[in-house]
């Protein structure tokens, strides 16, 4: 095994010390995800890249006094040029990617806030897709997954965060006009809420649960004719399970678990996850600290793949991690956001993780642990362990997805 980093070695080690398997199994489980189509169903391309210039751009603007917000947005789009920038973060980018084992995965380039933080965002990804050209391509169909797979390459299907229903509202038509047009930019999958109420549905933080509204009905009607998958890993209760049953076409929860497993608001209930696999959809199992209760690594995590197999059937589950790899970053940069003294966690309302009651066991098990990015091949050899077979890990490893991205192609403009 060639090791990238300390941190790679490291959460290797860890995982297999957490794991067990037997050498048959270690064999098989690392051969599977050699061999199959292994997707992440929703998370981050590996741009972490901290180094010198970034700690003194980041003090730089501090001492001129730079707002909180201003201060995010300037170092999330430096951290872009950096990636592209500076040899080594280009180094560590391909090798990330390569030794996850992946042939695609679900990107979120924008976070649905207002049209032009997103436009912004996408601008950033599309600098990446074209430095990295070599390693990494977007993709919007299985057809063009299978072409830059058969070219060596990794796929990159895009993800949003929320609608891009923020304007003035006077006219349903023309916000909903948006839609075709983050289609051709292409978006694939997106959220009808994040976390918050919209003007589309509840989110998982609201302590009510309302339903989806007209226009938000009016939305999953148009994402299911433009192509886009709708998608509700963040969204309400009521919301989520509503939209299951409004859609003509399979729906997503791209990341996240099960409630009965762990009582969290991010978590689906039984009722919201069957209704997703009766839509003949899928719901991606995250793996995120704090999120998966019990023992909280990956285990547990396997857990909630295993329970919602048996719920739903394995037809319907998937792997979306919600993470990314952690290189170099300093420590009050990958503590969760949910620590109330994470120095940089800001913007608490929006995602609403310092309300959570449930913090981590191990603050590092995204990094140096289980749950690390980076150890994807081993989530495999954690399935053959749990006992699933060969066609049942290649289900959830991939082809499900492919099953929901194919049932989603757009109808024919007229």
């Amino acid at each position: 095994m060639k090791f990238i980093s300390e941190n790679h070695e490291l959460a290797w080690n860890n995982t297999l010390a957490l794991l067990k398997p037997t050498p048959a199994q270690l064999e098989h489980g690392l051969e599977l995800h050699k061999n199959l189509f292994c997707m992440d169903g929703f998370g981050f391309l590996p741009t972490a890249c901290y180094n010198e210039t970034m700690k003194r751009k980041r003090q730089e603007w501090y001492d001129k006094g730079i707002g909180a917000r201003e201060l995010e947005k300037r170092a999330e789009y430096s951290a872009y040029d950096m990636l592209c920038d500076d040899p080594e973060c280009c180094r560590r980018f391909r090798d990330a990617m390569r030794a996850s084992g992946l042939k695609c995965m679900v990107q979120t380039v924008a976070e649905g806030k207002s049209r032009e933080e997103d436009i912004r965002r996408m601008g950033c990804n599309f600098q990446i897709l074209r430095h990295f050209r070599d390693t990494i391509a977007q993709a919007g169909s299985p057809e063009e997954i299978k072409e830059i797979n058969d070219s060596g390459r990794i796929a990159v299907v895009w993800s949003i965060n929320g609608p891009p229903i923020v304007g003035e509202l006077q006219s349903g038509e023309q916000e909903l006009s948006w839609i075709r047009d983050w289609y051709h930019l292409g978006v694939r999958m997106m959220h009808l809420s994040y976390n918050r109420r919209n003007f589309i549905a509840d989110g998982c933080a609201e302590p009510a649960n309302g339903g989806i509204s007209d226009l938000g009905r009016e939305l999953i009607h148009e994402m299911n004719k433009v192509g886009i998958i709708v998608d509700v890993p963040h969204t309400g209760m009521r919301s989520s399970l509503e939209a299951a049953q409004i859609s003509e076409k399979p729906i997503m929860a791209s990341h996240t678990a099960a409630r009965t497993l762990f009582d969290y608001i991010r978590c689906k209930d039984d009722a919201t996850l069957k209704a997703i696999a009766e839509k003949d959809g899928l719901i991606g199992v995250y793996a995120f600290p704090g999120m998966l209760g019990g023992s909280d690594d990956l285990n547990m995590m396997l857990d909630h793949i295993c329970y919602i197999a048996k719920l739903a059937g394995v037809e319907h589950v998937g792997i979306g991690t919600d993470q990314q790899y952690y290189h170099n970053w300093p420590e009050e940069l990958i503590r969760v956001a949910y620590y109330k003294d994470a120095e940089y966690s800001n913007n608490r309302w929006w995602g609403d993780w310092a309300k959570s009651p449930h913090p981590p066991k191990n603050p590092k098990e995204h990094v140096t642990g289980s749950l690390a990015w980076i150890v994807w091949p081993l989530w495999t050899v954690g399935l053959v362990m749990r006992g699933f077979s060969d066609d049942d890990i290649a289900k959830i490893l991939g082809q499900n997805f492919l099953r929901v991205l194919a049932a989603n192609r757009p109808e024919p403009f007229a």
